[in-house]
């Protein structure tokens, strides 16, 4: 590839992580008005990378995650069920469980995100974006995780990848922001 065509690549780059870091910003707005502008200017973007992406690829990665733990074990039994006590006992058991196991995913993501901070103020961007992908797989909703992994991606010359990781930055986000709206 040329250095005229590395150039453009990176310019156009740049100008995706500017409209992405705007969007993120009018979505962490405390004006209503502005949140829903950008709201709106976030589903048309991902509508269209949607778009773009099923032209470019036919190959999609499925992000999807299935709970592999047994849990008829922690339910009662049918006859159980039927009585609403017993049901919203073992609803509340789960969600609590499930409480526990964030908190520990949450707190080892933060962890190893430190450790890539670490890395990248040291230089060592692949150590950097290896700490980062570690701590996605213990907690995907974490932006800050994707925004530190693009700008090592960046430090890597991997553009591509970077604008990715914004793009999921942004749509974490935007999950978290109607999470809170519904709460």
């Amino acid at each position: 590839m040329s250095n005229q065509q590395e150039e453009q690549d990176l310019q156009k780059f740049l100008r995706d992580v500017d409209e992405i870091t705007n969007l993120i910003q009018g979505l962490n707005s405390t004006d209503p008005a502005v949140q829903e502008k950008a709201i709106a200017d976030t589903e048309k973007r991902l509508s269209s990378v949607t778009e773009r992406e099923e032209k470019e690829c036919r190959h999609r990665v499925d992000r999807t995650l299935i709970n592999t733990r047994p849990s008829a074990k922690d339910l009662p039994d049918q006859e159980g069920l039927t009585n609403p006590e017993r049901f919203m006992a073992a609803v509340e058991k789960d969600a609590k469980e499930r409480a526990r196991r964030r908190a520990k995913n949450e707190a080892l993501a933060n962890a190893l995100k430190e450790q890539g901070n670490d890395a990248f103020s040291k230089g060592d961007y692949a150590g950097a974006v290896q700490k980062y992908t570690e701590g996605l797989k213990k907690q995907k909703d974490m932006p800050a995780l994707y925004t530190n992994r693009a700008q090592a991606y960046i430090k890597l010359q991997e553009y591509e990848k970077a604008v990715l990781d914004c793009e999921w930055a942004l749509r974490v986000s935007v999950s978290r922001v109607f999470s809170a709206h519904l709460c």
